[in-house]
């Protein structure tokens, strides 16, 4: 099975498996919408490069503890799923989560793994830093930027 196929098949078994195991009195949030990412990446040889991105996505949050979603990177041509576990929650002042993300660039037919902290700003986005390789070669660099999010929740219970 190519790459993108399994990685979409992950994106919709994690989200079958959360809404299947949901139980009564927990808080459900469907969002949508695009993140505006500019970011720094590093390369562990010292060469940096500074981007920024845009992508849609679709997302459900579950408890306020984590949130999954499917999106999409058009000037990259990349399909991505996007995890995250919040372990300090939205009560405290600076709330932080864990991410392990997946990105399947398709022109360049390569797989990306990344993963680490990511800060809640308040109103105005996350800021978060991110460890991450190819798949098939494994390269470590460092990414730290932000997300700046324009969404819509879609359902809310």
């Amino acid at each position: 099975m190519e790459m993108r196929k399994q990685l979409l098949l992950l994106t919709f078994v994690l989200f079958w498996v959360f809404t299947a195991n949901a139980q009564e009195g927990e808080r459900l949030k469907v969002i949508t919408g695009v993140r505006v990412n500019p970011f720094v990446m590093y390369d562990f040889d010292g060469n940096r490069t500074e981007i920024t991105r845009i992508h849609a996505e679709l997302g459900a949050m579950f408890n306020n503890k984590t949130y999954l979603s499917v999106g999409y990177t058009p000037f990259a041509n990349a399909i991505y799923n996007f995890n995250e576990y919040w372990f300090v929650g939205f009560d405290k002042k600076i709330p932080v989560s864990w991410v392990l993300a997946e990105e399947y660039m398709i022109d360049e037919n390569k797989f990306i793994v990344q993963t680490g902290p990511n800060f809640k700003l308040g109103n105005v986005g996350n800021a978060f830093v991110f460890l991450f390789t190819p798949v098939d070669n494994i390269d470590w660099g460092l990414k730290v930027g932000a997300f700046i999010p324009l969404n819509v929740v879609l359902h809310k219970d």
